[in-house]
């Protein structure tokens, strides 16, 4: 067949297989090119107040960014939530 053939693992053309994959490819790097750091100390800007916290980690949500934070409420008690990434700010 002209082009091979990777059928026996896919059942689709080779040439197939990789412009899927070279798209896949080409979506993953821009994707982490525009992922924001992953630990960042932050504003958090929650609650009416702003308060000093700590980026753990990233997710994506639709068309958005959403970030599990870490912060101290200033009366002693700690927060740990998922907070849209317009309510952080990097220090």
């Amino acid at each position: 067949m002209a082009g091979g053939s990777n059928r026996a693992s896919t059942g689709l053309p080779a040439w197939l297989v990789a412009a899927n994959e070279s798209t896949r490819l080409a979506a993953e790097e821009a994707l982490a090119q525009r992922r924001p750091q992953r630990r960042v100390h932050c504003w958090v800007h929650a609650t009416g107040a702003d308060h000093p916290g700590l980026v753990l980690e990233w997710r994506r949500e639709g068309a958005g960014w959403m970030a599990r934070v870490v912060w101290t409420t200033g009366g002693g008690d700690i927060v740990c939530t998922w907070l849209d990434a317009e309510q952080i700010e990097p220090v």
